[in-house]
């Protein structure tokens, strides 16, 4: 080459530019490819495997990131306004509806100006005043807790309510006239009282009455049917004990307390107020099952008769279809005179007895069932019926019946005296107020000043 054009080729090898990439290939990702070559075979296997994790969830987080902030939101404020709504709801009290209204009553609502004429189903709140004017009487029930019959003459108010969940306390304040109270056995663990001018009564039990007049001085009388009522005068005297100021009134007996007063030790209830008190087992029982006994100390003597039984099913099959199918064999046997019919229905009704252990009239049934056996002559199976009463109902009224009829079995039928005197005795030392213990003492002629324990 000559030397022009070597000097030619040099000027132009010195002009020219370094060679670019061409935006048309994507030396990026060959780039990038190269390095992630050659980092696989420098990375340790779990190296790899935790990249790999890694990378998948930071994809799923960058594909949910946009919806989740939403929906956490969402379901916080749902769970938030839940909480708040149930928290709200289950401090409210629980309002008891008025079940039935005879005559004109009439509420005095907290706030307003004018009383207004009490409604069926109409819910009662705190701070109401009722009064049932002259003949005029009131059933009010909270569900599974509580229900009042509000007598003639009564006006009442209603001092504080239980909550809807929880234990808790309902007061009402008397100021004249009578109430009878069922305490349930969902109200267990929450206090029912009643006050009055002269003291209070607090339910520790189920069926009782409390009535408050004013003779002069504001005078209240408790009368229990079934468990205990604990009654506190409001006389509160600084020399005198403080137990003397509170009695437990027990099933069957009654107390008075005057204002200004301590409480009358209790006494034991004569017959005219047990048939008086006894009104309670009326106040919505549906369906209702009753032995027809005249309420008198001597009602063991009827039963065994036997007594007649009476079945009230106002709603169609509220009561168990075996009833009616007892009933039928009972007539059949009865037409007939064949004692195996007897006995199929005595075992229908032991087996409803059993298959439905919690039914309120299963006490009741249990007499009839004893008292059927004593009548076709099986005295064993109508002592051990008669002895399941008194282990399954020992504070109710049917307890004290059921040992009298014990007794009487054992003297008149099984022809021993000594058993007999036994089961008179237990009558007296478990059930001294009834009308059994009444008709006992007189058998036995035991000297007992009437109406004191």
């Amino acid at each position: 080459m000559k030397n022009s054009d070597q000097d030619r080729f040099n000027i132009v090898m010195a002009h020219l530019k370094p060679i670019e990439p061409s935006s048309g290939f994507d030396f990026e990702f060959r780039r990038r490819l190269a390095e992630a070559v050659a980092k696989k075979y420098s990375e340790t296997p779990f190296e790899s495997f935790t990249r790999r994790v890694a990378g998948a969830l930071e994809g799923l987080k960058e594909a949910l990131l946009p919806r989740t902030p939403v929906m956490v939101r969402a379901m916080a404020a749902f769970l938030f306004f839940m909480s708040a709504g149930f928290y709200v709801y289950s401090t409210q009290p629980a309002l008891p509806i008025v079940m039935d209204v005879g005559g004109v009553v009439i509420v005095h609502r907290a706030g307003e100006s004018v009383a207004r004429p009490v409604t069926p189903l109409q819910e009662l709140k705190e701070g109401d005043v009722i009064t049932a004017q002259g003949a005029s009487q009131l059933d009010i029930n909270m569900m599974n807790k509580y229900t009042v019959r509000v007598k003639p003459g009564t006006t009442f108010r209603i001092a504080k309510l239980a909550l809807r969940f929880g234990n808790g306390t309902v007061d009402i304040r008397l100021a004249d006239g009578n109430m009878l109270v069922d305490i349930e056995k969902g109200f267990k663990g929450s206090k029912f009282i009643i006050t009055t001018d002269a003291g209070t009564a607090r339910a520790l039990g189920t069926k009782f009455s409390v009535s408050s007049t004013n003779n002069k001085k504001q005078i209240m009388n408790v009368d229990v049917l079934e468990g205990n009522v604990e009654v506190n005068s409001s006389y509160r005297p600084s020399k005198t004990l403080i137990a003397r100021q509170t009695v437990i009134v027990g099933p069957g007996q009654k107390t008075e307390v005057t204002a200004g007063d301590l409480p009358e030790p209790p006494q034991r209830l004569i017959e005219e107020e047990w048939r008086k008190l006894e009104e309670l087992y009326q106040i919505g029982r549906k369906p209702k099952v009753l032995l027809l006994l005249k309420n008198t100390p001597d009602r063991v003597k009827q039963l065994l008769a036997p007594c007649p039984i009476y079945i009230s099913d106002e709603k169609p099959r509220e009561l168990p279809v075996e009833l009616e199918d007892a009933v039928m064999k009972t007539r059949e046997a009865i037409d007939t005179g064949d004692a195996s019919k007897h006995i199929e229905s005595i075992k229908i009704l032991e087996g409803m007895v059993a298959r439905y252990p919690r039914a309120k009239y299963n006490p009741q049934l249990l007499l009839y069932i004893g008292s059927y056996y004593e009548y076709i002559d099986h005295h064993q199976d109508a002592m051990r019926v008669f002895r399941e009463v008194t282990k399954r109902y020992p504070e109710s009224q049917f307890a004290g019946m059921a040992q009298c009829a014990i007794g009487i079995i054992y003297e008149e039928k099984l022809n021993d005296p000594a058993m007999a005197e036994g089961a008179f005795k237990l009558v007296l030392s478990k059930y001294p107020n009834s009308l059994e213990a009444i008709w006992v003492e007189e058998k036995l002629g035991i000297k007992k000043v009437r109406n004191m324990i």
